[in-house]
């Protein structure tokens, strides 16, 4: 079974092709926020006198949730998701599908 048998009405491959540039960046983001979710994290710690910190290596870890590249992926997803929705999805009475 090919992509076009998912969308008969399809000319081409291009909207799986968007689709993929769109959403399929969001996975390796995933994979890298669960692995730094598992090695441990930094954190600050007190000098003893006003604005005084160093960066320590600590052994907790920092929940998936509130990794940086979780977050990012979420950005990416909300950023992907109005570009292909407001931008390429309008098009598909012209380019992807024929309207005979």
């Amino acid at each position: 079974m090919t992509l076009l048998a998912l969308a008969p009405l399809a000319e081409s491959l291009d909207m799986f092709i968007a689709l993929a540039i769109c959403y399929l960046p969001i996975i390796p983001f995933l994979i890298l926020a669960y692995k730094a979710s598992k090695s441990g994290s930094f954190q600050k710690e007190s000098l003893g006198y006003p604005g005084g910190t160093k960066w320590v290596e600590s052994k907790i870890n920092l929940p998936f949730l509130k990794q940086g590249w979780f977050k990012f992926a979420i950005f990416w997803f909300v950023v992907a998701s109005i570009f292909f929705w407001f931008f390429l999805w309008p098009d598909h009475h012209d380019v992807w599908f024929i309207n005979e």
